[in-house]
């Protein structure tokens, strides 16, 4: 019978931990680093006790204070597999973490110092409390989409208007596709839990507009089947003209790994620009056309955004707090997206028509009104 001290994972164990128990002190836990030299510990949640005090942690700090083991340089992956997971230093995932998101210059300075721990989203967001919230949005929009079929609202639109939904509203669910897979690859790469947290929220945020956007393009399709709702959006937004600078920008920005880039281009350029030009501006065009209940739609879809441009501006501003020098190494970037964000709405020209300069206008003074928010 082969002996316990002969097991592969016990050698492992004792290689990592085997010290814990000789000596005063043992062998330096992961968490030991967070309050060792303490001669007690007051604190239920010993991790917090720096930050805190003898102070009691809020429920937001228990479920959200670093807990992405795979985003601390002083975890034990890191000090014995010398990467995030355990998973030998030349496995791709390693060196995809290490390269686009340990050494980006934006995230570096703070990560080896481990002070990204310390950003906590302004909303104070839990699982629960997400959801809370989420079900009032989703109340609401039922009750619109109800209200849309008892006053059998979609036999009055015009020609007009329908044309404008399944040319230009249909293909938006693949743009807001696009924009949810960003805000998940955000999400896995962050360099702390909390940060986690905001995009896995804001995910989930742009996948409802995904499966509202759906659903109403299902409802036009049910009052006018000859009309081919939802049938060739997939073609639509990959060979209309709307579509294509749009869809060139997204990708481009799908393929940004860099996280530090990717948060820049993400939350201070192309999002913003698309989520105003849809949900406040394409809005006024159905307005025009004299179609009202766009606009409570949309009204539920920007109050997302505005949490998310709140959430971005106090992470960058933390960011700015603690290395000043951060706001030089994304300025580059920035020029670089913004004038990436605002080709993307080139082929919306034909849409908008004669208005297409002063609604760029009206978004480029928005743009950057929030940018000066953050001190840039």
């Amino acid at each position: 019978m082969t002996r316990l001290e002969d097991l592969e994972w016990y050698k492992r164990y004792k290689q990592m931990f085997g010290a814990f128990k000789s000596g005063p002190e043992g062998d330096p836990f992961f968490r030991d680093y967070e309050y060792r030299g303490y001669k007690k510990v007051w604190s239920t949640w010993p991790m917090l006790e720096r930050k805190l005090g003898r102070k009691k942690p809020s429920e937001y700090q228990i479920v959200t204070y670093a807990l992405s083991y795979w985003a601390d340089p002083r975890s034990p992956t890191y000090i014995y597999d010398k990467g995030p997971f355990e998973l030998g230093t030349d496995h791709i995932t390693q060196k995809w973490y290490k390269h686009f998101r340990d050494n980006s210059p934006f995230i570096k300075p703070l990560f080896e110092r481990s002070e990204w721990h310390d950003y906590e989203d302004p909303y104070k967001l839990t699982y629960w409390t997400y959801n809370s919230m989420a079900d009032d949005n989703e109340t609401y929009l039922d009750k619109i989409y109800e209200e849309i079929v008892s006053t059998k609202y979609d036999w009055n639109l015009s020609e007009e208007v329908l044309e404008l939904y399944k040319n230009v509203y249909d293909p938006l669910r693949y743009v807001f596709h696009i924009i949810q897979m960003e805000s998940m690859y955000l999400a896995s790469m962050a360099p702390t839990s909390s940060i986690t947290n905001v995009f896995i929220f804001m995910g989930m945020d742009h996948m409802r507009r995904v499966q509202r956007i759906s659903q109403r393009v299902k409802m036009l399709d049910i009052v006018y089947p000859s009309l081919g709702f939802g049938k060739e959006t997939r073609k639509a937004f990959e060979e209309s003209p709307i579509f294509q600078p749009t869809r060139e920008v997204l990708e481009k920005m799908l393929t940004t790994y860099d996280v530090g880039e990717g948060l820049v281009a993400f939350n201070l350029a192309v999002k913003f620009v698309l989520d105003e030009l849809i949900l406040q501006h394409l809005t006024q065009q159905f307005s025009k056309m004299g179609d009202e209940m766009i606009r409570h739609i949309h009204m539920s879809f920007y109050n997302d955004t505005l949490r998310h441009r709140h959430q971005a501006q106090e992470l960058f501003k933390y960011a700015f707090s603690k290395e000043p020098s951060l706001k030089d190494v994304i300025k580059p970037w920035l020029k670089d997206w913004q004038e990436k964000a605002f080709m993307a709405t080139e082929g919306f020209r034909d849409v908008f028509k004669g208005e297409y300069d002063n609604v760029i206008k009206q978004i480029k003074k928005a743009h950057s009104e929030y940018l000066g928010g953050i001190g840039l």
